[in-house]
């Protein structure tokens, strides 16, 4: 199964996920089984309030910056040394 989520987004379940002990596979697997159980959502959908998005968003690209800098430190070149 595929599914498009906002990275940021994803982000922030794999965090809250993560704390739970659980992969993104794993609360797929177990929102799906309760949702064939009760003929319903398993969960009673809401809205991100735009300073909720916002923080998500904000955390997103600091990470991001992070891994940017981090791949930038790590494909420097290194000088070589002359062999005489």
């Amino acid at each position: 199964m595929q599914a498009r989520v906002r990275p940021e987004i994803k982000f922030a379940g794999k965090h809250v996920l993560g704390r739970l002990g659980l992969t993104m596979t794993e609360f797929m697997e177990l929102a799906i089984r309760r949702l064939i159980f009760d003929q319903k959502l398993p969960f009673e959908p809401v809205a991100l309030d735009d300073q909720q998005l916002m923080s998500i968003i904000a955390a997103w690209n600091d990470i991001q910056l992070a891994e940017t800098e981090r791949r930038r430190i790590v494909k420097r070149p290194h000088k070589r040394q002359r062999r005489e």
